[in-house]
């Protein structure tokens, strides 16, 4: 299978996440958090609608000139299916 048939024209695995349950803490004027579960569904050719991996994110936040912006991201997959095809090329191909 070629390379453009498992990406979106916008160069994305042909992935969709979705975002639940998001809990949002204020610690403060200037620092916040957040955790929220997540499931990412992906479909291709030969590989029907499925969710491959579930999980949560615990997020970090600060406001900075009063924007507020992303200080971490941890990712915590829990449940896994095929995600054999989530990756359009090995590292290898891609590097120049």
């Amino acid at each position: 299978m070629g390379l453009d048939r498992l990406v979106h024209v916008d160069d994305t695995p042909r992935t969709w996440h979705s975002v639940s349950n998001v809990i949002v803490e204020v610690e403060s004027e200037t620092a916040a958090s957040s955790i929220c579960y997540f499931t990412v569904h992906q479909e291709l050719p030969g590989l029907p609608l499925q969710p491959i991996v579930t999980g949560r994110y615990i997020d970090r936040f600060e406001r900075h000139d009063g924007t507020w912006r992303f200080v971490l991201r941890e990712v915590e997959g829990r449940l896994f299916g095929d995600v054999s095809k989530h990756v359009a090329a090995p590292a290898e191909a891609t590097a120049g």
